[in-house]
């Protein structure tokens, strides 16, 4: 009789030992562990090395706000930053509002922030001096360049502004059929060489490259301005996760240009500062993109 009494106590205790344990949780349940290594890459808009110098100070601000390692990976062109998200390489990249829409819809990409001045941006119309080029309609019959086919300010909303202002279709009008010169400082290094009569790039290098001479400002001239549009943002891959998206976002809307650290970042990556950005906010760019048809439907 004491055996089974001492028996029944034991399972007693057993049972309430059970009761009392935590519920393991399961495998799926648990939050991923946050990255070690964060990779971002960026359309190679300008020269290389002058990318490489102009991401460094970024890389480091990342490193602090992320507490991870930040490692830059330069792009051979535009299209390869739109491949490498899709295939998991790089976490966040730096696209122009074109690029961007193309990665959205081929692998999700999600909007993060932008500079403040991409909320209006601009792209410019540069002129040989010896081209005799002195209004929009006298584009015709010259040698033109534009940028990456897959360029906004480079490509896309010029022919769109040429097209819906001035009646010049890039197919037909100009001597030959435009050249594509892959960036935009060497869109103006053409027109300075005399290889095209003129040629359309992002204003904001247009301008740099006359103020820091790095082209002759007696050879070449910043001949119109598009009206503004929507262009440049960060975004992320989309299977990074909602928590490092905001830990994202957040380094660069935390940029203040009164603290000399941040103005340094800020000032090489062209911005006062930087806002959120929306999916929205380029539905005007997929539309010319798909009225133009450099972006195939649906």
């Amino acid at each position: 009789m004491r055996r089974e009494l001492n028996f029944l106590i034991s399972l007693a205790f057993l049972l309430l030992a059970c009761q009392s344990r935590a519920p393991e949780s399961h495998p799926a349940d648990r939050t991923p562990p946050e990255p070690t290594v964060i990779r971002v890459s960026a359309i190679p808009d300008e020269n290389p090395t002058d990318l490489i110098r102009k991401y460094a100070p970024l890389v480091a601000h990342l490193e602090k706000a992320l507490g991870a390692e930040v490692v830059y990976t330069p792009a051979t062109d535009y299209g390869a930053v739109v491949q490498a998200l899709a295939a998991g390489k790089v976490d966040f990249a730096w696209l122009g509002g074109f690029t961007f829409v193309q990665a959205k819809r081929f692998a999700g990409a999600v909007p993060l922030c932008m500079r403040r001045i991409d909320r209006e941006f601009r792209s410019g119309f540069v002129v040989h001096k010896d081209s005799g080029i002195t209004t929009m309609e006298e584009m015709k019959g010259n040698r033109f360049a534009f940028g990456s086919k897959s360029s906004t300010s480079g490509h896309l909303m010029p022919r769109h502004f040429m097209s819906s202002m001035f009646n010049i279709d890039p197919t037909r009008d100009f001597h030959g059929a435009p050249l594509y010169s892959g960036s935009h400082d060497a869109t103006v290094k053409m027109v300075e060489s005399g290889k095209v009569d003129a040629g359309a790039a992002n204003l904001l290098v247009i301008e740099r490259l006359l103020k820091n001479k790095k082209v002759d400002p007696q050879l070449v001239k910043l001949m119109w301005t598009t009206p503004p549009y929507v262009d440049y943002v960060w975004a992320a891959r989309s299977t990074v996760t909602a928590k490092m998206r905001e830990k994202f976002k957040a380094a660069f809307l935390s940029l203040d240009a009164n603290r000399p650290s941040d103005k340094v970042v800020l000032d090489l990556q062209g911005a006062a500062g930087f806002v959120e950005a929306k999916v929205e906010d380029f539905d005007a760019v997929e539309k010319v993109g798909l009225d133009t048809g450099l972006l195939k439907g649906p």
